[in-house]
């Protein structure tokens, strides 16, 4: 009996979705690429599980970062080296800044989110002053020869043409066709937020003719959206779907898939606007074991 309740045990112990096995061949690196989109992403892994080298061997079961946390830090370490960029090296308290991106980075490194996310804010706070007044913005001209402004940051950019000016804040885009005088400006479409899988998960499904599924794909709504494109590729690349669904259509049923890993991205669409950036996720099927119970014969 004891023999049985440890085969169990074994079979159905399976990584969380907060978890992750190494594949065979495959690099602390590549694996933090895979996952965190990021190769230097390696040495959070390291610390995060306590590694001491980058070889690890397949099989192992590695924590991944809480996700949250990360995404929080990440945004944060952005918004500083930003401001590190516009405000320049004359910036008032530029050294002291520096110091404390320098500190940011190294507890992002170390999967120390919380200690990055604070000192990354601090840096950014230091150099707000550096930046009242000043605007962020990018200008591109397309093949027809309109011209689009956008506005990341910063008081509003005042667009002239035709004799018609159009003020753009920040966060706020416009595109001018040739010889047209400038429309109302229009905020960017938003990504939209993935539900379910959750990121990185495992889900064990019963095969189905040698395949595993179906898997349902579900996202939130983005205000503006005329519909959603949806792209499923697998680990190597290939692609599994792709292809655009209504406005109301918040989720996709994919057919039965082989085992393996795969990377899902949702972007909203909206005519007249450009796309969004798509939001990105990846998940696992994996074949569900057999569960074996032992017991006692019933005759004698």
């Amino acid at each position: 009996m004891k023999t049985a309740l440890l085969l169990l045990a074994s079979l159905c112990a399976t990584p969380s979705g907060t978890e992750v096995v190494v594949g065979e061949r495959e690099s602390l690196a590549q694996l933090a690429e895979r996952l965190l989109g990021d190769p230097l992403g390696a040495s959070e892994l390291k610390a995060l599980n306590g590694l001491t080298s980058d070889a690890v061997p397949a099989g192992t079961v590695l924590k991944l970062p809480p996700e949250a946390d990360r995404a929080k830090a990440l945004g944060a370490l952005t918004a500083a080296r930003q401001a590190m960029a516009q405000a320049g090296t004359e910036a008032a308290k530029h050294e002291e800044a520096a110091t404390r991106l320098r500190e940011a980075e190294a507890h992002f490194q170390t999967a120390q989110y919380q200690s990055a996310a604070h000192a990354a804010d601090g840096a950014w706070r230091l150099l707000t002053p550096a930046l009242a007044g000043r605007s962020s913005f990018q200008v591109s001209v397309d093949a027809e020869g309109a011209t689009t402004v956008a506005v990341q940051t910063g008081p509003a950019v005042r667009v002239t043409a035709e004799n018609v000016t159009q003020p753009v804040h920040a966060g706020e885009e416009v595109r001018v066709e040739k010889g047209q005088p400038p429309p109302a400006p229009r905020r960017p479409l938003a990504a939209p937020a993935l539900r379910k899988p959750d990121a990185n998960a495992r889900l064990k499904l019963v095969p189905v003719r040698g395949k595993l599924g179906p898997v349902t794909l579900s996202w939130t709504a983005v205000q503006g959206a005329t519909g959603y494109e949806v792209d499923v590729l697998s680990a190597q690349g290939t692609p599994v779907h792709h292809g655009a669904v209504a406005p109301a259509q918040l989720q996709l049923e994919l057919p039965p898939l082989p085992a393996g890993r795969y990377r899902w991205s949702v972007r909203a669409l909206s005519e007249g606007q450009k796309p969004a950036p798509a939001a990105e996720r990846l998940f696992e099927l994996v074949e569900d074991a057999v569960k074996l119970q032992v017991g006692s014969p019933a005759w004698k």
